[in-house]
């Protein structure tokens, strides 16, 4: 049984497209399901983050936590919270981009991975980037130093699968972080730094059928910018996203 929790901060993106803070209600409503709403400060990242940690750490005492953002920067919080439940902790991170940038603690949504490592919130063997087609030298130059594993786009599909396959195998506690921007444009327009050549639903939905859910301590999907009322096309398409990723 997953503990839903809204977490409707953006500030973590100060120079993307907005519209992440109203995303949580609307991918609920979707779901027809109902969350906890965690208190966030737009102009504190540390409170917020505290607040993200506290809430979460909460409800991974209890339970399963499927948290919806906001941007990316909230994973950290969560992360941070769920490491110091279950030991050894794995992260499979689906993004477009590395988010290795900068040394930023908390961090913004383009350095999460690299304040996690870090902050040895967990292990960097047991962390897998899969679906990154957008990155700077100095991100993959942190990538290589930490042996962290990525799966760069484009890969075959069937080559993923078993990479997530063997991936759950190995690890027995894995929280799944989801940037919408992971998928194309052409069926996730609505995101902060869009980039072609992304997965389809099809390819998703055939990742999480390679994954076992009974391994999955939590989760969590981001980035979604609503641009229009009328348009809810990169709303649905996450909705769906978190039914794949409940099992």
């Amino acid at each position: 049984m997953y503990k839903f929790l809204k977490i409707p901060f953006d500030a973590g993106n100060p120079t993307g497209t907005k519209g992440t803070a109203n995303a949580p209600e609307k991918i609920l409503k979707l779901l027809k399901q109902k969350g906890t709403s965690v208190k966030v400060n737009q102009s504190n990242v540390e409170e917020t983050q505290k607040n993200i940690e506290e809430s979460a750490l909460k409800a991974f005492k209890t339970g399963k936590v499927c948290s919806i953002g906001g941007d990316h920067s909230i994973t950290y919080g969560l992360v941070k919270a769920a490491s110091q439940v279950h030991k050894d902790l794995a992260l499979m991170y689906f993004d477009a981009h590395l988010d290795c940038e900068d040394n930023f603690v908390p961090p913004s949504h383009e350095d999460v991975i690299k304040a996690i490592v870090t902050k040895k919130l967990v292990q960097p063997k047991n962390i897998v980037i899969i679906g990154a087609r957008k990155f700077w030298s100095k991100e993959v130059k942190f990538i290589k130093k930490h042996n962290i594993d990525v799966i760069y786009a484009p890969v075959k599909r069937t080559e993923i699968e078993k990479y997530i396959k063997n991936f759950f195998k190995k690890h027995k506690k894995v929280y799944v972080s989801v940037d919408i921007d992971v998928f194309d444009p052409s069926i996730a327009p609505d995101t902060g730094y869009a980039e072609k050549g992304g997965f389809t639903e099809e390819e998703f939905r055939g990742f999480t059928e390679n994954m076992d859910f009974k391994r999955i301590i939590g989760s969590d999907l981001v980035e979604v910018a609503q641009s229009s009322g009328k348009v809810q096309k990169t709303t649905t398409l996450a909705s769906r996203v978190i039914q794949f990723l409940l099992g």
